[in-house]
């Protein structure tokens, strides 16, 4: 395998994956979450990123979380 940047692959850059702790964690600081609710949104929503996003960005913005009770 060489280093050519030519052939770089992206194939999975529109998926999250809730067993990578760094793409729960990106998805957490992006949208102000907790790792729970990070990964419970990746459950939901599945892998796509962005349908991820777009859930994580309602998530974001609402007052009371559904589900998550301090």
């Amino acid at each position: 395998m060489t280093d050519d940047k030519n052939n770089g692959d992206n194939g999975d850059r529109d998926r999250a994956s809730v067993d990578e702790a760094y793409e729960v964690a990106r998805i957490a600081r992006k949208f102000q979450l907790t790792m729970p609710e990070a990964r419970y949104l990746i459950r939901r929503c599945g892998n796509n990123r962005t349908t991820l996003e777009q859930a994580a960005r309602k998530l974001s913005y609402q007052s009371v979380k559904p589900g998550f009770r301090a």
